[in-house]
């Protein structure tokens, strides 16, 4: 049970924050120099950015995650609870850092990244299995591997094992290590290339999208597939129910954050008693619709992942 009442989604994954500038070129080493445009972008990682698309969408959420005693500790706290996410399993730890990049930006537009490791580093299972616990009324359970991904599977048979729960887990990025047997994962959520990668086959494969959702499944006896395939829509595979949904045509303007969104959507839909394939039917129209808005976490009106009036208003506007 959450803090504002019962919880309908656990979302436990990462949450950092990246540092921007601009540089005339990149620093040679032991060299100081003069940045720019220094800013903190408003984007946190994916256990953040999927759990205020829910908070916003009007899902009743529940985080799990660690952060420091830090101001980007303090800034996940800040965006999550403001979209009504529970953050009461949003862990602090002195002896831990919130997760930050650097991204130097240089004349040619070319960029280098410092990416700081996550925080969820230091978050045990015992802490992971009582923040399930107090939170067991939940119907769907979401992790992914932006933080151990060891963490994020044990966290995942927990949920499915111990409590019933619809289980997804986001296989990015894909860790060097074998996954081993992902029986308690009823939706793995990859994009095309993580699916390709999974299965031995070539980045430019033309292996059609439904074999690949079988081979995974075959591979880690998960029981089934959602991949993501950029503007082209998303295969699915459910058990041995096989379909595609096509993407929705628009005009991006900003594309990151796009599968975190469609990811709390499809788990938004499963939430309001939608099958799986209307729900992702729905999440597609909504990641389409977030990629016309700039930015992820922002607040700004026309910005960010929308609220679900804004949703619903421009559902409404491609039946007109």
């Amino acid at each position: 049970m959450g803090k504002n009442g019962p919880i309908d989604v656990i979302v436990m994954n990462s949450h950092g924050v990246g540092q921007v500038c601009n540089v005339h070129r990149l620093p040679r080493r032991g060299e100081t120099m003069e940045a720019w445009n220094w800013h903190v972008e408003e984007d946190g990682g994916k256990g953040a950015t999927v759990s205020v698309a829910l908070g916003r969408l009007g899902v009743s959420t529940g985080y799990i995650g660690k952060v420091g005693y830090d101001p980007w500790g303090d800034m996940g706290d800040k965006w999550m609870s403001e979209s009504g996410v529970d953050t009461t399993y949003m862990y602090r730890d002195h002896s831990v850092s919130t997760g930050t990049g650097l991204i130097m930006i240089d004349d040619d537009g070319l960029n280098t990244i410092v990416d700081g490791d996550s925080a969820c580093r230091a978050l045990t299972v015992d802490e992971i299995h009582d923040a399930i616990a107090a939170m067991s009324e939940a119907k769907v359970f979401i992790t992914g591997f932006g933080m151990p991904f060891q963490k994020a599977l044990a966290g995942a048979r927990i949920a499915k094992e111990e409590y019933g729960m619809t289980t997804f887990c986001n296989a990015s990025p894909l860790p060097t290590e074998p996954l081993g047997d992902l029986g308690f994962v009823d939706h793995l959520v990859v994009n095309d290339v993580e699916g390709r990668v999974l299965c031995g086959l070539p980045e430019d494969s033309e292996t059609p999208f439904g074999e690949i959702c079988r081979q995974v499944v075959a591979t880690y006896h998960c029981n089934g597939v959602i991949m993501t395939c950029g503007a082209e829509g998303s295969a699915v595979l459910d058990g041995d129910d096989y379909f595609f949904v096509r993407g929705t045509k628009v005009k991006a303007v900003y594309t990151i954050g796009a599968g975190d969104g469609y990811l709390a959507a499809t788990a938004a839909g499963l939430v309001w008693g939608k099958t799986l394939r209307e729900a992702c039917e729905w999440a597609s129209k909504y990641a389409a619709y977030k990629v016309t808005r700039e930015g992820t976490m922002t607040s700004r009106p026309g910005e960010g992942y929308p609220p679900l009036s804004d949703v619903e208003e421009w559902m409404r506007s491609l039946q007109e």
